[in-house]
This record gives structure tokens, sequence and C-alpha cells, in this order.
């Protein structure tokens, strides 16, 4: 093998365990023949992407994984953010999907970690060319969810693998020399609120109430603006109501991820649930504006409903199939 080659085979190397291990972004960068800042590199082939990755800046350690911080489901305060090793992070130029990243966590500060993998692309300028991060799959839908928050045996459809989206968004490629890639640090930040709710009935807001077991659940918000789904650049938005099955009917907290695309004004939610027996119940709860802004972690523990659908028994036996 050339010298030259072996060279770069193990200046690739040495670059890749330094962020690794060390997450310094500048360790072990290329030093024979750099390429300007200035010139597109031209190359229809795969590049191997390093990426160090952070906790947003706004509201504390709003990353990528989920984890509860000290308690339990019901009762918990806090729902941090973290990354963990299973986590995928899909790459995009511009809209297009180019690629896959794995994720190697800190283990110091699970907040933060370092992405690795491939990416297709042709042209790539350093100090021009910017990429877009989103977790944890390439569709942003919010649809077909069953009020779970983590995964687990026997779990289906969990919030953490596929509803808890986080974006990092324009992120600059600072260096592409040897078929790899590195970029600024990116700041990922949740798209979406996540809503912990039970239910309870009071008839006509008057006397005892009573837990419901709550199969499923349909919310709408007075605005208009929950979002179905959406494109990555949001040009393409379906709003409309947010309907969930859960796996198993319950009393106690469920979780429902929700995208508002009103983040400023006061909401009122309707919420129409059906219990294990059929019965419809109906009611709302108001949403102030301070917790309205996406990323946020809002606990509506025993809503109180106030109506119930009364379907009177017939008197009459029915025996044709229509």
């Amino acid at each position: 093998m050339p010298n030259k080659m072996k060279k770069i085979i193990l200046s690739t190397i040495a670059l890749i365990s330094a962020l690794v291990w060390t997450g310094c972004q500048k360790e072990n960068q290329m030093e024979d023949d750099p390429v300007p800042q200035d010139v597109s590199v031209k190359k229809d082939s795969v590049w191997t992407i390093s990426v160090r990755a952070v906790k947003g800046s706004g509201q504390s350690e709003k990353t990528k994984g989920l984890d509860l911080d000290g308690g339990e489901e019901a009762t918990t305060t806090t729902l941090q953010s973290i990354w963990k090793v299973e986590d995928e992070v899909k790459v995009f130029l511009g809209t297009d999907c180019i690629g896959t990243l794995g994720v190697v966590p800190d283990n110091v500060d699970p907040h933060t970690s370092v992405l690795y993998g491939t990416v297709s692309l042709s042209n790539v300028t350093p100090g021009v060319t910017r990429l877009t991060f989103l977790t944890p799959r390439q569709t942003i839908d919010y649809t077909g969810q069953m009020g779970n928050l983590f995964p687990a045996y026997g779990v289906s459809n969990p919030i953490e693998q596929n509803y808890h989206y986080t974006i990092a968004q324009d992120v600059l490629v600072t260096e592409a020399y040897a078929a790899n890639i590195t970029t600024e640090m990116a700041t990922f930040e949740p798209i979406q609120s996540v809503y912990r709710m039970n239910f309870r009935f009071q008839k006509g807001g008057v006397g005892d109430k009573t837990a419901i077991t709550t199969k499923s659940v349909n919310i709408s918000g007075a605005a208009g603006h929950l979002v179905q789904n959406q494109s990555l650049d949001g040009s393409e938005v379906t709003e409309g109501d947010i309907h969930v099955s859960l796996q198993w009917a319950t009393t106690n907290p469920f979780f429902v991820a929700l995208r508002n695309g009103d983040e400023t004004n006061e909401e009122v939610f309707t919420f129409t649930v059906v219990d294990e027996d059929g019965a419809t119940y109906r009611g709302t709860k108001a949403i102030p504006a301070a917790y309205k802004p996406n990323g946020s972690f809002v606990s509506m523990k025993n809503t109180t409903l106030t109506s119930r659908l009364e379907v009177p028994l017939s008197a009459t036996t029915v025996d044709t199939v229509l």
C-alpha cells in the first residue's frame, strides 16, 4: 500500500477515535494538503461524518431520548432528555435524507454525544454547506399514538422511539477532506411537548368525581393548530385532532406528544374519552399561554370531564341484520 494512503487511513482512524473518546472536534485534523475553505468539493460518493451533538440552549436538558428524573411516570415532575446508544439520527441536505447516523453518548454527560456514520452527497463546500439532523425517524407524524412513553416488553409505539422529535438545523460543514466531513456543534431542540394526562368524571361539574378507565381519547384544540404531520421544513403541514388509542385501558396517567402550530396564545383542549365499556365522556381544559411553547413537559393529571353520552336502552329486540 502506498505510504500516502497509509497515512490518510491512519489519520482518519485517529480523527474518529479522538472525536468519540475526547469529544474535541478539532483534534487530529488532517494536515496534508488541506482543502481551501472556499473551494467546493465534488464527490459522487459516500462520506464519513462525525458530529458533536449537545442539548438545547433554551429549556434545560432538551436533546434526544427521554428519562424520568428520579421518580415514577405517574408522579415525576421532571422529564429529562438524554442520548442513548440505540438512537438513530437522520441527516438531510435541504429536504433530502442523505444518511443515518449512530450515537455514542458521553460517559459523563449523556446530554451530549458524538454522532457518526456515512452520508451520500455530491457537492460539499466547507464554510457554506449546511446540514439538518432529525431524530428519531425520517417522517414527522404524530398520528397513531398509544399512550406509552418508553419502550418495554409488550409495549407498542412508544413516544421515545417514534414521536419525540428533536432537530438541529443549518449545521455548518467546517471541513471536507479525504472522504471525511466534520461540522460545527449540532444543537438539538424538541419540536413538540409531552403531555401527561388521565381523566375523572363529574356529572355537570357537581358532586363526586370518579376515575375514568380510559381506552381512547380524541384531542382537539380550539385554535385548530394541532399538527398531525408535516414536512421537515414545515412547508407542508396537516393540522387536526390527535387520536390516541391506548394499548391497555387504564385509570393511570398516560402520555401524548403534541405539536402546536400556535405557541403564543392560550389554548382550550377538548377531550372526547371512551372508557373500557364504550361509554363516551367529554370535557375541556384551558392551557395557559406560558405552557404553550413546544418543548415543554405538561402534566394534566385528573382532568375533570363533565358530560357523558347517555344512550337509553331500547326495549325493542332487533333480529334483522342490515
